[in-house]
């Protein structure tokens, strides 16, 4: 096994033994022992990749972003609603994780994980928008990613009733005032 498979697999043990925890436990009654104790890697090795739990929720979720958003059609570029419809539809998938994670206080770490993915499509020249001028201000990528994740969770509480293509639409609506 290769040392970057060795190093993903850790890192998903680890993120799997945190949401069982959280299933049980208050996130602030969670050590570090405890979390590598069920996780079954060492301390050193969590305090050499990791400087807090956040931290290991936001790359776990970034490399799964990334990773799904890799089926995408294999054009050179996206525009925003095909990134949302894509976004949602994975959150659909792993609604149970999310509410979880929402449930344990965890939100901001959600939203810190939507804008590195946002800038690292924006970076990759992967996404386009209506409006190229904000893509990179960073508070108009702040002001999105809380809206997005906010808008997800108030998707989730009502049941994820409406469809990830509606989702797309209307947040491409809401921010770049077009239902494309």
């Amino acid at each position: 096994m290769s040392p970057q498979e060795i190093k993903s697999q850790n890192l998903t043990k680890i993120y799997q033994a945190l949401l069982k925890l959280l299933t049980e436990t208050p996130l602030s009654d969670i050590s570090v022992s405890r979390l590598c104790r069920t996780a079954k890697v060492s301390r050193t090795y969590y305090y050499h990749s990791y400087h807090s739990f956040q931290e290991i929720i936001t790359i776990y979720q970034t490399n799964m972003i990334k990773s799904y958003l890799r089926i995408l059609p294999h054009h050179t570029t996206v525009n925003f609603t095909h990134l949302m419809i894509a976004y949602f539809k994975l959150m659909q998938k792993n609604a149970a994780e999310t509410k979880l994670l929402v449930d344990a206080g965890l939100t901001s770490t959600l939203v810190k994980t939507f804008s590195d993915v946002y800038y690292f499509l924006i970076e990759q020249q992967i996404i386009i928008s209506p409006s190229k001028r904000q893509d990179y201000n960073d508070y108009f990528v702040s002001y999105m990613s809380g809206a997005v994740i906010n808008v997800q969770i108030k998707w989730m509480e009502q049941g994820m009733k409406d469809s990830p293509i509606k989702m797309g639409k209307m947040l491409n609506q809401f921010f770049f005032g077009s239902k494309k």
